[in-house]
């Protein structure tokens, strides 16, 4: 893939920052038209550097980048957006989807619709952080990454006989190939209640069990797909609970 030399005034969000040198940054950026850029921020850590505004959480920039090589320079950066984040699930969410972003795309690989997706999400639970919200916009952001990743799944049919799936009957869920009649004497450890994935289709997750189930259900598709990159948070957060 040939890298982009140069990119003026593009909308970013900041996935992640490592230090590097005394006064600099590495910082990895998740574009709108460009996808996953890393750029060495100069001198981002001195007090009156103009670059600061990279360590600014959850906010949406602007900024302008050079080189030839993967590693771009970072020449300037301006917020555009700030989303404000008052608890700790929200804020637990956000490093969990920045490494979701990094571990299933590739560099320069443009995603608007994730970009847009993402977007959209930090508008909302900045506006509205209960766990009802949290966990459908979790769920939806999810659902349009494995869509954009090329493994979209159909909640609303069997994938084996196309037919519409029962409320009142239980399916396994294969990540290959979606959600499959259970037959007599064929049970998996973990089914799912038709009427649960229904709900969870719909977006309705005012029931804990739509929660429950639809969080398994996004949580072995993303696993499976994402294979052996197994995500930070998760760990950080069973460790801490």
């Amino acid at each position: 893939m040939t890298s982009v030399n140069k990119i003026l005034l593009e909308p970013a969000f900041v996935l992640h920052t490592r230090p590097y040198q005394e006064t600099s940054l590495i910082v990895e950026f998740f574009t709108q038209s460009f996808g996953r850029i890393n750029a060495v921020a100069k001198g981002a850590k001195r007090p009156k550097s103009p670059l600061r505004s990279i360590l600014t959480p959850v906010s949406r920039l602007s900024v302008s980048l050079s080189g030839k090589s993967e590693l771009k320079n970072l020449s300037s950066a301006e917020i555009l957006d700030h989303y404000p984040l008052s608890d700790g699930a929200s804020l637990n969410s956000i490093i969990y989807i920045n490494e979701l972003i990094a571990k299933a795309t590739e560099k320069e690989d443009p995603h608007e619709i994730i970009f847009l997706k993402y977007q959209n999400f930090l508008e909302n639970i900045s506006k509205n952080n209960n766990l009802d919200n949290l966990e459908l916009l979790l769920r939806d952001f999810e659902m349009t990454l494995l869509q954009e990743m090329g493994y979209g799944i159909d909640l609303t049919r069997d994938a084996e006989t196309n037919n519409k799936l029962k409320e009142d009957t239980n399916y396994r869920f294969d990540p290959n190939i979606g959600f499959t009649f259970i037959t007599a004497g064929n049970r998996p450890k973990i089914s799912f209640l038709g009427k649960d994935i229904i709900d969870f289709s719909e977006g309705k997750f005012e029931k804990k069990s739509v929660r429950a189930a639809s969080k398994i259900i996004m949580r072995t598709a993303l696993d499976y797909h994402l294979g052996n990159k197994s995500l930070n948070i998760r760990k950080y957060l069973t460790k801490n609970n």
